[in-house]
């Protein structure tokens, strides 16, 4: 049986219809292999929204997290059963001849917490996860030519993305980190990896732009290598590292551990301090 509801809102001057469906077997039936749903709906194409496509002023970054819909209705829907319990684990969902998205439950709960989407020639184009199991997407990937290009995170689970990592295609490596440890729509942390070190230069006065004696180096053991002093004092110490959620255990890379960033007086940089407000995509 399925269950669902369409809203159709307004996004920047364009109308957007967005489509929620779940799908229940009967009590007692176990899993079916294979289904094949077919109608006139389409399913989540290769366009990206408005909202994460505006302008914005330098130093700005849309911290909307926005979830990308995998609708099944209308399309041919294949569901496996990975552990054989009689549930449905992962629905691929094609249309056309082609798979262009699909929906997995990593931790067998019963509630999808990743979403993969493909391009027209089948390669990975984007990917999403819940990791905390709140509902609520943590880690957006995009991938260009099916390699990672970029990674935006909310790390502080506020329902609002905090951290966008950047990936040299070519060799997969993570090249450098934008961060908006403060909650105010502003980066105001620059991380540079080469090899095992980062070098992390901070914005403390918030004009916008790294303050030259406010730079430190970490090794690989997360302690600074080299720092320049502010105005003679002693270099800021790291902070403890903000809690990550755990991973999934399927085929969702985990969040990296990264070395702590330093101390941005007078807040840690971990983060706004708060309890987590639900927010943010809704799966």
């Amino acid at each position: 049986m399925a269950y669902g509801f369409i809203k159709q809102r307004q996004l920047r001057g364009r109308s957007v219809v967005v489509a929620f469906a779940l799908f229940a077997g009967a009590p007692g039936v176990p899993g079916v292999a294979a289904i094949s749903v077919y109608g006139a709906a389409g399913c989540g194409g290769d366009s990206s929204s408005g909202v994460a496509n505006a302008k914005l002023p330098d130093g700005v970054r849309s911290e909307t997290i926005e979830h990308e819909s995998c609708d099944e209705s209308g399309n041919k829907v294949e569901m496996l059963d990975a552990n054989n319990d009689g549930k449905p684990d992962i629905k691929k969902v094609s249309k056309g001849g082609r798979e262009v998205c699909r929906i997995t439950d990593l931790n067998h709960d019963g509630k999808p917490d990743m979403w993969e989407y493909y391009d027209q020639t089948g390669q990975l184009r984007r990917r999403e996860a819940d990791y905390d199991d709140n509902g609520i997407v943590n880690s957006i990937e995009h991938y260009e030519n099916g390699k990672l290009v970029r990674r935006e995170l909310d790390t502080t689970n506020q329902g609002k993305l905090d951290t966008w990592d950047f990936f040299d295609p070519t060799t997969g490596a993570r090249t450098k980190r934008e961060r908006d440890s403060t909650g105010d729509g502003k980066i105001d942390q620059w991380w540079t990896f080469n090899g095992d070190q980062v070098t992390i230069a901070m914005d403390r006065n918030g004009d916008g732009l790294p303050d030259p004696d406010a730079t430190v180096t970490l090794g690989a053991n997360g302690q600074a290598i080299a720092t320049a002093s502010d105005a003679g004092a002693a270099p800021a110490a790291p902070a403890p590292a903000p809690s990550t959620p755990s991973a999934p255990t399927l085929s969702m890379p985990s969040l990296n551990s990264d070395p702590s960033p330093p101390v941005t007086p007078p807040s840690q940089d971990a983060g706004v301090v708060g309890k987590p407000q639900r927010g943010g995509a809704k799966r």
